[in-house]
């Protein structure tokens, strides 16, 4: 969900034609610090989620272990925490939280090369009119 919005936002923030030029190029720099501000919180999501993880699968991996009637290796009792259905779940958020970095990690470099697009763009513009 989250996903779909931030494409349709960013091909809104990348349209240029010759009567926004202007008014474009002064908001490109606003622009590019949204999408990086946007990508930097959350990598700090992950970073979070992946901490909740550990922390759970320690609290289930004890749990395990003191409910567990014969002693298990440390490895089996880890793949079974990992199929908990609550890890499950941050698992997911995180992986989801991967494409949305992805996304923006990526629509960050087109961001940079729209200065050189909008380049482009003006010596177009002046060769016409001249």
């Amino acid at each position: 969900m989250l996903l779909e919005d931030y494409i349709k936002e960013l091909e809104n923030d990348l349209k240029i034609n010759e009567l926004n030029l202007k008014d474009y190029q002064l908001m490109l720099p606003g622009v590019k610090h949204k999408w990086a501000g946007r990508c930097i919180r959350h990598k700090l999501q992950i970073n979070d989620l992946r901490k909740k993880r550990e922390q759970l699968k320690r609290s289930l991996v004890e749990k395990i272990q003191e409910q567990s009637p014969v002693k298990l290796a440390l490895t089996a009792i880890e793949r079974t925490a990992d199929k908990c259905s609550e890890v499950a779940d941050i698992d997911n958020q995180i992986k989801e939280l991967e494409l949305i970095i992805e996304l923006l990690e990526k629509s960050e470099k087109t961001l940079s090369s729209a200065s050189y697009d909008l380049k482009n763009i003006i010596e177009i513009i002046k060769l016409e009119t001249t």
